[in-house]
């Protein structure tokens, strides 16, 4: 997550203020890695769990931050995450991975943003045993997903959104994922609410008036 998040505050176009943190990644990994990035690019970071309180009290948690002018990492999902994260966890993920580039989609390649397999478990590794290192992924020319991503854009600014793009036929990451911008914007129902009627529905709304 931290080079994905780098990436993000390094574009030009970048509009993102704040970012809630994975709670499920640091319980593994700990939150050590975001304080270098805050450092660099000051920018909230708050780690917050899932429940609906988690996530507002992280909302207000970033909200705080930045109407006073800070640029911190802080821990709302503290019950489990710890700072160091769990080591035990950690070294049985570094005996069977080592860090790698990979594609993300929306975005493209962000250096040492994966894990493979190491060498000695090549016999279990289902890149080599398929074949498929070469097989390039196709993104929608249509899916703003990316810009999404970013901040950039909002989910109805996209052409497809709630029409071809959606839970059931999604065309980007952040359609694919119920934890995704456009997923949620789906959801709770604000593709109707920023669409206008078609011309000739318009009209037809007009003569039942």
């Amino acid at each position: 997550m931290p080079p994905a998040i780098e990436s993000i505050l390094q574009s030009p176009v970048n509009r993102v203020q704040g970012f809630l943190g994975p709670g499920h990644v640091c319980a593994v990994m700990g939150y050590r890695e975001y304080e270098p990035i805050v450092a660099r690019c000051p920018v909230p970071i708050v780690i917050t769990g899932f429940e609906p309180l988690d996530l507002l009290e992280g909302t207000l948690m970033t909200v705080r931050q930045l109407e006073e002018g800070r640029a911190e990492v802080e821990n709302q999902y503290s019950r489990i995450v710890q700072r160091e994260g769990n080591r035990v966890a950690q070294d049985l993920v570094n005996k069977v991975f080592e860090v790698c580039d990979r594609k993300w989609r929306g975005v493209g390649s962000i250096p040492k943003s994966g894990y493979k397999l190491r060498d000695e478990f090549r016999d279990h590794d289902a890149e080599r045993l398929f074949n498929v290192q070469e097989i390039a992924t196709k993104e929608s020319e249509t899916c703003i997903s990316g810009l999404v991503l970013q901040g950039v854009k909002k989910p109805h600014d996209c052409p497809v959104f709630g029409t071809q793009c959606t839970p059931e036929h999604p065309l980007g990451a952040t359609m694919v994922s119920a934890e995704g911008a456009c997923a949620a914007y789906y959801a709770y129902g604000r593709h109707l609410q920023s669409r206008k009627p078609e011309p000739a529905a318009a009209q037809e709304l007009e003569a039942t008036r």
